[in-house]
């Protein structure tokens, strides 16, 4: 071969990616612009036209109905205010509107986007972008390019490419909506807010905070009672009666509801069964999920991703773990002091703030869901964030917390919201520990705190606390300790013992101490209720003097204990109705009380309410006739109104009717004037200004003002339940109150409603077997018969 004839065809390309080929080539793939040819012998080759040029994205208009929107949610109830709030919302013009619904971790947020997303069909396009981190923000703007690129052939781009153009379309239209779901940083989605001027984003997130100046921001709380009822008989219809128990025990929270629900449709297990599960195998309930459900949507697990995210702040998981031993609501900041430094503290909570794990109440309280509550205080070995040491690590700071929190003196009615707030706590972490692993000192504050509850006439609430705290007490020093004793004489003072234990208990004491000990001397005093419970009303006078007499020896005539055992003199002969007697004792004490302690102490006013009843044949006669009835609701709830109805005819037999409307006239003044005075002084929730607002209730039943009457007995009633409690004494007077109106006035609708939360009440307070039962179902008979009789009457003349 010559040489000319072995000569290597020349090689040329142009453009940044064009090919060259020494030799023959099959295929080449140029990028676009590329043109790549090879000179074989005398032959040229040409590369395929190529693509369409990217189109700018203001030329590009969305296809009607372009969506990538998930399936719409079946189960969707309830929100109305939410969608309102977000169909409300309107654009300024210069840029976007922007709505961030934030709040708990399956509290529905999710749920409400896509629901509100589907009714906005007119919107083009309507764009679902996940928004975990910055990524995956990215790869859905992303995703939206290529699909409205789709129809102009245009050529593919890279992925920081398609996000530019996206921006760039957001920036060029209006009509589009933008729902971005689970966004975990602001940061991660600030760059494409700011890019855009119009359009529509709805995002979600558990973060409430870092949304100032950029969204609205609107909070999504928990379902109410009859919409969870409503989205568990959509998934288990069948699933019994105690549905609603079910929904209030996982704070109608949507996805717990949902995952009950579905445990109870697929295993046929009934509501009641669930609750019993749930009590006794809570971690296996609160992780259990079913068939086609991912099993990282269960409560525990979605709550794990944001523990996880505040690792870097451990003491934010630390306080999280600490106040699920407390009642969700109010729990104040001072609690947590001694946790960290002020700044640590502040820096945590904010943390779990931001993460919708707490919600903050102002500058000094905080409050979170109870299921979140009730999850942080169940071990999980399968989460390092909640294993057992830390479970009970917490639930030992919570107790110190407390232990430090209690005030000194609960007679200081300076300090009484201190104990108010800390009283729902304390019960709290009772309710949820063991009295096996109670310490000494939590024990004590247990008794204590009974000690205030039961100043404030809280009933059943005090008695609870104040058993726990003297067994406590009594487990760790033995029965003959200065504190055991002190702890019986508490709780003695507001659950009166057997007479022959109350008698026993008082040798203890005198053998212990002496019988000159103050606490031996309130032993004594304490003793004359267990008197007054044996219907010894000699001994119980003569045993109540004593006491006075030792007081005024040990402490002083004028010390308070001494005051309080001079009041206690004038209950028992009020109950005695010895007359003159006593119209010269309240008379003194009252005098004695407001020069040493002053007209607003509540001793001076508690002696002032019974002047009115001491001084008069028919306020003694009254006063006889409320201890009827309150040591019958004490020791058998079901009696009690049947005291009440044979004491108020006793009352009528003894005086007139004329009689008995004088004395009120007499005495309305001075009831108007001491309710004033108890609210100024002790508060609408002190147990003697909702018995003060009662007495001025009877009052104008007694002159035939039925409308005052009814308004003051309804609101003593709500304060009753609200403050000291639904199944108390206070709360089962207001609504005998409030019967006798509907009596008076005819008023079916009241009648009716009272009539049903008595038999309520008689049925939760009845005590014993089938016979206690009975009883209580003849008072429920007893009552509908008064009722049906007082509406058979004709009304009484004017």
């Amino acid at each position: 071969m010559s040489g000319v004839f072995d000569r290597r065809p020349g090689v040329a390309a142009s453009g940044d990616e064009a090919v060259a080929a020494g030799r023959d080539i099959g295929t080449a793939v140029t990028a676009p612009g590329a043109i790549g040819k090879q000179h074989i012998e005398h032959l040229t080759l040409l590369a395929a036209a190529p693509p369409a040029p990217v189109p700018r994205a203001d030329l590009v208009d969305a296809p009607p109905g372009l969506t990538n929107l998930p399936e719409r949610p079946r189960l969707f109830v309830g929100r109305r205010r939410e969608l309102d709030v977000l169909r409300a919302g309107t654009a300024t013009g210069t840029a976007p509107l922007v709505h961030v619904v934030h709040g708990l971790g399956g509290v529905g947020k999710t749920t409400l986007a896509a629901h509100w997303a589907a009714d906005h069909a007119a919107y083009s396009p309507v764009w679902w972008i996940a928004g975990d981190d910055r990524a995956a923000v990215d790869a859905g703007l992303g995703a939206l390019a290529t699909a409205l690129l789709l129809r102009t052939g245009a050529a593919s781009l890279q992925e920081p490419q398609l996000r530019d153009w996206a921006l760039q379309w957001l920036a060029a239209h209006d009509d589009w909506l933008i729902v971005i779901d689970n966004v975990s940083e602001p940061a991660d989605v600030k760059h494409l807010l700011a890019a855009v001027r119009g359009g529509r984003f709805l995002i979600t997130s558990r973060r409430s905070t870092g949304w100032h100046g950029i969204a609205e921001t609107m909070a999504l709380d928990a379902l109410t009672s009859e919409e969870a009822v409503e989205l568990f008989a959509r998934i288990a219809p069948d699933a019994g009666d105690a549905v609603a128990d079910v929904c209030s025990e996982l704070g109608h929270l949507p996805l717990a509801i949902e995952q009950a629900a579905a445990y109870c449709l697929e295993s046929g297990t009934a509501a009641e069964r669930y609750l019993a599960l749930l009590a006794d195998y809570p971690a296996d309930m609160y992780t259990a999920t079913f068939a086609g459900r991912n099993e990282q949507r269960t409560v525990a697990r979605v709550w794990r991703v944001t523990l996880d995210r505040l690792a870097d702040v451990p003491l934010a998981v630390t306080i999280l773990l600490t106040v699920a031993w407390y009642a969700p609501d109010d729990i104040p900041r001072s609690f947590l002091d001694g946790l960290g430094s002020p700044p640590a503290v502040d820096r945590a909570i904010g943390r779990l703030a931001a993460h919708s794990m707490v919600t903050l109440r102002g500058t000094s309280a905080l409050s979170l869901h109870r299921l979140v509550q009730a999850v942080s205080r169940t071990a999980d070995p399968e989460d390092p964030h909640r294993d057992a040491g830390a479970i009970s690590a917490a639930r030992e700071i919570a107790a110190e917390c407390l232990v430090e929190a209690v005030p000194e003196d609960s007679a200081d009615p300076g300090q009484w919201r201190t104990w108010r707030r800390l009283l729902p706590h304390v019960e709290a972490l009772a309710g949820h520990t063991d009295p096996a692993e109670d310490s000494v000192d939590l024990a004590r504050v247990f008794s204590r705190v009974g000690q205030f509850a039961g100043h404030q006439m809280t009933g059943s609430r005090a008695k609870r606390l104040l058993r726990r705290g003297e067994a406590g007490v009594v487990r760790h020093l033995g029965p003959d300790h200065l504190l055991s004793l002190v702890a019986r004489n508490r709780r003695m003072g507001f659950q009166p013992l057997p007479l022959r234990q109350a008698l026993d208990h008082v040798a203890r004491c005198e053998r212990v101490l002496g019988s000159r000990h103050p606490e031996t001397i309130t032993a004594r005093y304490e003793l004359t209720a267990s008197y007054l419970e044996a219907a010894d009303l000699d001994r119980a006078l003569l045993n109540v003097r004593e006491a006075v007499a030792l007081r005024s020896r040990v402490l002083g005539p004028e010390h308070p204990e001494t005051l309080e055992a001079r009041w206690g003199e004038l209950r028992v002969m009020a109950i005695q109705d010895d007359g003159e007697a006593a119209v010269d004792l309240v008379e003194q004490l009252l005098t004695d009380c407001t020069r040493v302690l002053g007209d607003k102490h509540p001793l001076t006013l508690t002696v002032r309410g019974s002047q009115t009843q001491v001084m008069s044949s028919v306020g003694r006669s009254i006063t006889a006739m409320m201890f009827r009835a309150t040591r019958e609701i004490a020791a058998q709830g079901e009696k009690a109104l049947a005291e009440v109805r044979t004491a108020a005819d006793d009352l009528r037999e003894a005086h007139s009717r004329e009689a008995v409307e004088a004395w009120v006239q007499e005495a309305l003044p001075e009831a108007v004037g001491r309710l004033a005075d108890c609210e100024a002084a002790l508060g609408r929730e002190h147990a003697d200004t909702i018995a003060a607002r009662l007495n001025l209730a009877h009052m104008h039943l007694g002159t035939g003002d039925f409308d005052a009457a009814l308004g003051l007995a309804r609101q003593a009633a709500q304060e009753a339940d609200r403050y000291v409690g639904a199944d108390s004494f206070l709360s089962a007077m207001a609504r005998a109150c409030i019967m006798n109106t509907a009596i008076a006035t005819r008023d079916v609708a009241t009648g009716t409603e009272t009539l049903d939360w008595f038999r309520r009440f008689l049925r939760a307070n009845v005590s014993g077997g089938s016979e206690a039962q009975e009883r209580a179902q003849a008072q429920i008979d007893a009552m509908e018969n008064a009722w049906a009789l007082a509406l058979a009457e004709p009304p009484a003349e004017e």
